[in-house]
């Protein structure tokens, strides 16, 4: 069965969400909350780092081994195909809170952000550059495929060991999660300030220490750069991308 390109992405997020909860009910543990904290900022830097700020924004470039950790940082990270994802979110940016941003919390309700319901058209030139990128063979097979591929995740990571797979589901849901929560309170004004009037999103350090992308008005001012950061800010995503993925 081929699942519309973003049912797929509904089909593993709201997976991951399922069986995370399903993990909680049935067999809880302390160790549960360690291992989920981890994976919230595993996950997270996962998906900064690759479906975000390269494959979107070409905040930096890297080295084609590089990249192809980044392509499989993607994956894992369970947020949505690579072309699904830069596509919603790019248009988010160019309309950004507006009634044709397709999540603004100014035009939607907060459920339908934080249960990914978005608008399912969207101009078909927005993938431009990576339909000319050699990865886009993989790509087209990983939005034709995304819910198949995140049924081998699921049982493969569990066949390793039940702990592997409470990892993944709750890592993944989690960043869910805390972007949802981002774009709600930021885009929303509910939380922070901002330092570029030109731009709605807020900057919160309430919302970076729990998901390390706070500084979010700093993002829409300049979402080519790869850091968040400015001066006196931190972004630990930031400073990891720097470290170990930028070509020096």
């Amino acid at each position: 069965m081929i699942l519309k390109p973003y049912a797929q992405t509904l089909f593993v997020v709201w997976g991951n969400q399922l069986l995370f909860l399903l993990s909680l009910i049935l067999a809880p543990s302390l160790m549960m909350i360690p291992v989920a904290i981890v994976g919230l900022y595993l996950f997270g830097f996962m998906s900064e780092a690759s479906i975000h700020r390269y494959y979107t924004h070409k905040s930096y470039t890297t080295t084609p081994f590089k990249e192809r950790i980044l392509r499989m940082f993607a994956v894992l990270a369970g947020q949505g195909a690579t072309i699904s994802w830069v596509t919603v979110h790019r248009t988010h940016h160019a309309f950004e809170d507006t009634a044709k941003d397709p999540h603004s919390p100014l035009f939607s309700p907060w459920w339908k952000i934080l249960l990914g319901l978005f608008p399912t058209k969207y101009k078909n030139n927005l993938v431009i550059d990576l339909m000319r990128d050699r990865s886009w063979n993989y790509f087209v097979f990983e939005n034709r495929y995304y819910w198949i591929i995140w049924m081998f995740i699921w049982a493969i990571s569990y066949l390793i060991s039940p702990w592997v797979f409470y990892f993944v589901v709750s890592g993944a849901s989690l960043w869910y999660i805390a972007t949802g929560a981002v774009n709600i309170l930021s885009h929303g004004m509910v939380l922070g300030d901002r330092k570029f009037e030109d731009t709605v999103a807020t900057n919160s350090a309430i919302l970076n220490f729990f998901t390390c992308i706070g500084h979010h008005n700093n993002h829409h001012k300049n979402p080519r750069s790869y850091t968040y950061a400015l001066k006196g800010e931190l972004d630990i995503y930031g400073i990891i991308i720097n470290k170990l993925f930028i070509a020096k």
